[in-house]
């Protein structure tokens, strides 16, 4: 929500290019539209924009100057990634067949973004068909990772209020419920990325973690909220279950119990696969052999409000690879040593111009 200056420079190099550009779409959100020589689709390409809170060090030459701030989660990559699409597509324009529409968004990381530009007319005037995206990974650089289905798993949060004179200590009652959340459902980043769960799995994994507490004074209701991801329904039924009974079990005499699921308020990531499968072979001309990744896993510990722009049109997310292996650095989204390698946003444009423009051909 604080992405002023990202915002003008994004509308500035979008403008500089001819797009027709309106900014302050839900917050600070860029819309922009470039329109083929011919009539045909409309697609969109949306990129997040904002950072993250961290007081940790950068460990590349070019530092964030903003003090506990850093692009840990290489969402500065995504914009960049549009950046590039949209050059691509300026020179192209009068081969280009249909509209595409950019989306630069704002407040991704607290899940606020994507629906406040939806409010303010993100998708209208035009409508777009289809929507891509990527999202920097631990893949090495120059590749790119495909998945059909579920993509990221949605998040439900749990409130849980405990109420009684044993509340006097309140540092038990709280790990009791961390205790209990926790053994049924390990935290976050805790699975490599060979351990993590096929989408195909029937069995599913959950993560789950206590993510504040707070309490007024010693005789005082202690109010938690714990947040859940799935990776299928039936181990997030599984899973609600076993916590709700695990939290009822843990707590001390006298002590009351309320606890309320707030189910998926970000919605599964679910890529459509007929979007995914036609881009393949486009990709790998463009890319080379090797470069695509085909997935069938799933991390049950992130979700991405990209979700809710697929409620309006059916869309694809990928993976793009920022590791360098061979200089040992690693690109695990919100991990305090993130490092992108910057070859990674030539490789993301192109693949998502080989998206764009092979969806518009073809539809």
């Amino acid at each position: 929500g604080a992405e002023e200056r990202t915002a003008a420079i994004v509308a500035k190099r979008l403008g500089a290019l001819g797009f027709s550009v309106r900014e302050g779409v839900g917050g600070y959100g860029v819309v922009a539209v470039v329109e083929g020589a011919t009539p045909g689709p409309v697609v969109a390409y949306r990129a997040d924009m904002d950072a993250m809170p961290s007081e940790a060090p950068d460990p590349v030459p070019f530092r964030s100057e903003t003090p506990g701030v850093r692009h840990i989660c290489g969402h500065d990559v995504h914009v960049a990634v549009g950046l590039g699409l949209a050059e691509a597509l300026a020179e192209a324009r009068d081969d280009l067949r249909g509209t595409v529409k950019l989306i630069f968004q704002p407040a991704e990381e607290n899940a606020e973004g994507a629906m406040a530009m939806l409010n303010d007319g993100a998708f209208s005037d035009p409508t777009p068909q289809a929507i891509f995206a990527v999202h920097s990974a631990p893949l090495p650089v120059g590749t790119i990772g495909s998945t059909e289905g579920l993509f990221l798993p949605g998040l439900t949060t749990l409130d849980v209020t405990l109420r009684g004179d044993n509340l006097k200590t309140p540092a038990e009652a709280y790990a009791a419920v961390i205790a209990s959340v926790t053994t049924v459902a390990p935290p976050t980043n805790e699975m490599t990325l060979e351990q993590l769960p096929s989408i195909n799995d029937p069995s599913g994994a959950v993560a789950a973690g206590v993510v504040k507490s707070e309490q007024a004074a010693p005789d005082q209701p202690l109010r938690l909220q714990a947040m859940m991801r799935a990776t299928n329904r039936s181990a997030f039924e599984r899973a609600k279950v076993a916590i709700e009974a695990g939290v009822r079990d843990t707590v001390f005499d006298n002590v009351t119990v309320d606890l309320a699921f707030n189910e998926y308020v970000i919605p599964d990531v679910v890529n459509d696969a007929t979007l995914v499968r036609a881009a393949l072979d486009p990709m790998r001309a463009a890319l080379g052999p090797d470069a695509i990744i085909e997935l069938d896993w799933t991390s049950p510990y992130n979700s991405e409000d990209f979700a809710f722009f697929l409620q309006h049109a059916p869309g694809a997310m990928y993976w793009l690879g920022v590791s360098n292996p061979e200089l040992g650095t690693v690109g695990l989204p919100h991990s305090p040593d993130f490092v992108a390698d910057e070859q990674a946003i030539l490789v993301g444009a192109n693949a998502m111009a080989v998206a764009v423009v092979n969806y518009l051909d073809t539809n």
